[in-house]
């Protein structure tokens, strides 16, 4: 069964590192393309202004880095028969591959949307070190909670949640109310017709 799920894996990753490679290649070709044909029929500029321009070699280098990272660690490592010796890292996995995958598809839609609707689709690729620093910002709550748990720590739940209430029995059990007492009180208190009904009875 193992077994079975390593050529899965091992399948998924090649088939994900070709898609991958023609992407690149589709995209980095397509875009200066519809830029041309377009700066031709319309006024807009061919070549993409200061920030755009640095921003596409910025993203479009870091696609490129991640690409061969994943070659790297996806690509099935085989054998002199052919025989696969070792499969590598799952492509399809969470964490950092994933971040990758997002840093990738958002270069794409921003190269080819500022090809056809104008260089400030850019300011689009800042959700990628945005949704970086709130993924790593969630990593480190936990710790950052442990040293100062007033700012970061576990929120206390109301009143009226749930476990609101089972609380607020626990403590009417410690008076010598019973839990549905407890309930009762706690509806009453927040106005529930119908204990007032009952009361009135």
């Amino acid at each position: 069964m193992a077994n079975a799920s390593s050529k899965r894996i091992a399948t998924a990753n090649e088939t994900a590192l070709r898609n991958l490679q023609l992407g690149l290649l589709i995209v980095n070709l397509l875009a200066p393309t519809i830029r041309f044909l377009l700066s031709l029929i319309t006024s807009r500029r061919f070549f993409p202004r200061t920030l755009p321009l640095l921003l596409y070699i910025i993203f479009t280098a870091g696609s490129i880095f991640t690409w061969r990272w994943f070659v790297t660690i996806g690509s099935p490592k085989r054998g002199a028969n052919g025989a696969q010796v070792r499969v590598g890292e799952d492509l399809g996995g969470k964490g950092v591959v994933e971040l990758g995958w997002d840093l990738i598809y958002m270069t794409w839609i921003c190269t080819l949307g500022s090809a056809i609707l104008g260089d400030w689709v850019w300011w689009f690729s800042l959700l990628v070190p945005a949704f970086g620093a709130y993924k790593l910002f969630s990593t480190i709550r936990p710790i950052l909670g442990m040293f100062l748990p007033g700012i970061f720590g576990p929120k206390a739940p109301k009143d009226d949640t749930p476990q609101g209430q089972n609380v607020a029995a626990g403590a009417a059990e410690e008076k010598g109310e019973s839990r549905k007492q407890a309930k009762l009180r706690a509806r009453m208190e927040k106005g529930d017709k119908r204990i007032q009904q009952v009361q009135r009875r």
